[in-house]
C-alpha cells in the first residue's frame, strides 16, 4: 500500500516570521502546512519516496529543535489532509473554504468553495492570495481573463465571481485540469480549461487581462507572448516570484512594453500587476 510521511519540524520558540519555514517546505514540494503553537511547530506531508531524508536534513540544518516523522498510510490520507485545508480570508472580499467546511459570510464576502485534490491552489499559499488580492483593485465586469497555470481554478474562479467573463484557464497537469472543471461547477461558475502550457491551448484572441502565478523562469519566457495577447490598457497580474529573481522579471515584462503599476510582496514572494 501506498504510503505519505508527516514531517514536523519542531522549534525551541515561534518565530515572528514563519515564511521561511513554510518556503522551505514549498522547497520540497509541500505547499499546504499546519502550524502548532504548543510546542510550536510546523508540519506537512510528503509522498512516498519524495525527498523525506532531504527535506528532514534541511530542517535541522535550518536550526529545528528536532524534526519528528509518522508514515501514513494511502487510505487515511484524504482523511488528513483536510486538517492543512481550513476557510481563509483573503484580501477585502474573498473567503476560500473547503468544501467540507461551512462559514458564515459576510454581506460583502465573496465565497470561493474548493476541493483542490492534488492540484495546486487552496488560498493557503502566499502566491495565490497576492493574485487575489490584485484581482481586487480591477474591475473585471464583463472583461475577458486568461489563467495561465490554473491548478485547482481557484483564480478562475475569483475572476468570475468578480464579474468577468470569457474566463479561461490552463493547466500542464491533467489533475489540475479536472480540478478546475470541477471547481468552477462547485462554485454555479463557467469558464473553459484546456491542457498545455502558456497560450498555446487556448483560442485566439486577446484578453483584456492574464493571470500568471507561475515560476519566475516561465514568466520571463512568457513576457512578450503575453503583452501580444493582452490588449491595449490590459493587465498582467504575475506571482510565483521570489525575491532574489525579481529583477530579471521586471526587466523581462519592462522590455516587452509593460509598466509596473502595483507590487505586493508576502514573505520570500512577489507578486505585481502590469498594464500594457
Amino acid at each position: 500500500m501506498k504510503t505519505w510521511t508527516l514531517v514536523r519540524a519542531v522549534l525551541d520558540e515561534a518565530p515572528r516570521d514563519w515564511s521561511p519555514w513554510t518556503e522551505l517546505f514549498a522547497e520540497h514540494g509541500i505547499e499546504g502546512t499546519v502550524q502548532e503553537d504548543n510546542p510550536p511547530s510546523l508540519g506537512g506531508y510528503l509522498y512516498e519516496g519524495d525527498g523525506v531524508d532531504a527535506l528532514v536534513a534541511d530542517l535541522r540544518a535550518a536550526g529545528a529543535l528536532r524534526v519528528d516523522t509518522e508514515v501514513i498510510e494511502e487510505e487515511d490520507w484524504s482523511v488528513a489532509w483536510r486538517k492543512f485545508f481550513v476557510p481563509r480570508r483573503v484580501g477585502n472580499h474573498f473567503v476560500v473554504r473547503p468544501v467540507w467546511e461551512p462559514y458564515e459570510l459576510g454581506p460583502t464576502d465573496i465565497e470561493i468553495v474548493l476541493d483542490p485534490g492534488q492540484a495546486f491552489g487552496t488560498g493557503d499559499h502566499p502566491t495565490t492570495r497576492m493574485c487575489l488580492e490584485l484581482l481586487e483593485f480591477e474591475a473585471l465586469q464583463g472583461k475577458s481573463v486568461a489563467d495561465i497555470g490554473c491548478g485547482s481554478g481557484i483564480l478562475s474562479v475569483g475572476a468570475c465571481k468578480l464579474g468577468a467573463s470569457g474566463v479561461v484557464g490552463v493547466d500542464c497537469d491533467a489533475a489540475s485540469v479536472d480540478s478546475s472543471r470541477e471547481n468552477a461547477e462547485r462554485n454555479g461558475v463557467e469558464f473553459e480549461v484546456y491542457l498545455g502550457a502558456g497560450f498555446d491551448p487556448l483560442p485566439h484572441g486577446d484578453f483584456d487581462l492574464v493571470l500568471s502565478n507561475i515560476i519566475s523562469a516561465a514568466l520571463i519566457r512568457l513576457a512578450p507572448e503575453a503583452f501580444s495577447r493582452i490588449k491595449p490598457g490590459g493587465v498582467w497580474i504575475v506571482s510565483g516570484v521570489i525575491h532574489s529573481n525579481w529583477p530579471d522579471v521586471l526587466e523581462a515584462a519592462q522590455k516587452c512594453g509593460f509598466e509596473l503599476v502595483r507590487k505586493q510582496e508576502e514573505g520570500d514572494w512577489i507578486a505585481a500587476t502590469f498594464r500594457r
